[in-house]
């Protein structure tokens, strides 16, 4: 997690601040703290205010105090995706361990975001030992955009092209649908007719192409492609994004993290609000949004315009997460989709 971009932003900060005990008592609350102990050393709001200064100036070592699992739950929430649409602590603020400055920012963009969520899905497997395996999301007419790692679970290389794997009894099929959302049992899913293309593994690009069937199983014609950045449109640190996704339980995630801020509640559809933080020269986007593991393949969406600024691909956790950069992605399209 990194602090120094969520307290650079002065108007968190001192909303933060303003309601740290508030904020502190709510994590607790929710089970977000191991234990009453841990609050000990944060009883006083002045000692709040020394770690925040810490953070802001990144000169923060970590403790044992708390002070992060509150941060973490306050800077960056994850929302719920139900009936393309979200709530955030802006809409109904009973949440009291959220910021309301970062949920109004997101509610700012909700015409933006509600035009981008139809066009995101989870990608389902039949035939094969995992039920699911990432997210994707249309990037261009009938054709939708995941990770090479994701795509490389039910394709491989074969003879002039790529093929989908097979096990000793059947085909191996793949799926996006574009629901999952908690709740909700209503379906709208898309067959993978051909993988089109998967960047080879020495390609810092971690991207695959899917063509898609132009309707559903049940009749539904495919949503919209979601438009693409322009050159180095929005690439500044500090941009606020949306992540849109499936996160799951991974190995190496915090169960106090997964009980605090996703409420236990995963493999549906969220939205969960970040900023870019740093870039890796022209390879790949470091933002701050909270993910998980299926979570690989999601659409990483400019707050201020609604393009996707890069496809998610990679977590570092308690430190950055990782994106392909929107050009890299256009390019692969006019390359391999053709």
């Amino acid at each position: 997690m990194e602090y120094t971009q969520i307290f650079a932003d002065g108007e968190v900060r001192e909303e933060f601040l303003d309601r740290f005990e508030e904020i502190r008592d709510a994590v607790a609350a929710s089970g977000g703290l191991e234990s009453v102990g841990a609050l000990e050393g944060l009883l006083d709001v002045d000692r709040a205010v020394g770690g925040v200064k810490a953070m802001a100036e990144g000169t923060w070592q970590g403790d044992e105090s708390g002070l992060e699992a509150i941060v973490r739950q306050f800077g960056r929430p994850v929302y719920l995706v139900r009936r393309n649409t979200f709530a955030t602590a802006a809409d109904a603020p009973d949440n009291d361990a959220e910021s309301l400055v970062v949920a109004a920012r997101v509610k700012a963009a909700r015409r933006l975001l509600e035009g981008v969520i139809p066009s995101v899905g989870r990608v389902d497997l039949r035939n094969h030992d995992l039920e699911w395996v990432g997210t994707a999301w249309v990037v261009a007419e009938g054709l939708a955009v995941t990770n090479r790692h994701v795509a490389q679970n039910f394709a491989t290389r074969g003879r002039g092209g790529f093929r989908f794997r097979a096990n000793p009894l059947a085909q191996v099929h793949a799926y996006i649908d574009w629901r999952h959302e908690h709740g909700r049992t209503q379906e709208s899913r898309f067959k993978v007719t051909e993988v089109v293309w998967i960047e080879p593994d020495s390609s810092p690009c971690d991207a695959a192409l899917l063509r898609l069937a132009p309707t559903s199983e049940s009749g539904e014609s495919l949503p919209p492609p979601i438009e693409l950045a322009k050159g180095k449109e929005g690439l500044t640190v500090g941009r606020w994004v949306g992540v849109i996704g499936y996160p799951y339980i991974g190995q190496h995630d915090d169960p106090e993290d997964r009980k605090r801020i996703f409420n236990n509640i995963f493999e549906c559809k969220r939205l969960a609000p970040g900023q870019v933080i740093s870039f890796d020269g022209n390879q790949w986007i470091h933002h701050d949004a909270t993910t998980l593991g299926g979570n690989s393949g999601s659409v990483v969406v400019d707050l201020d315009t609604g393009r996707a600024l890069g496809l998610h691909f990679q977590g570092l956790a308690g430190k950055r997460n990782y994106a392909v950069p929107a050009a890299d992605v256009a390019r692969l399209v006019r390359q391999r989709a053709s």
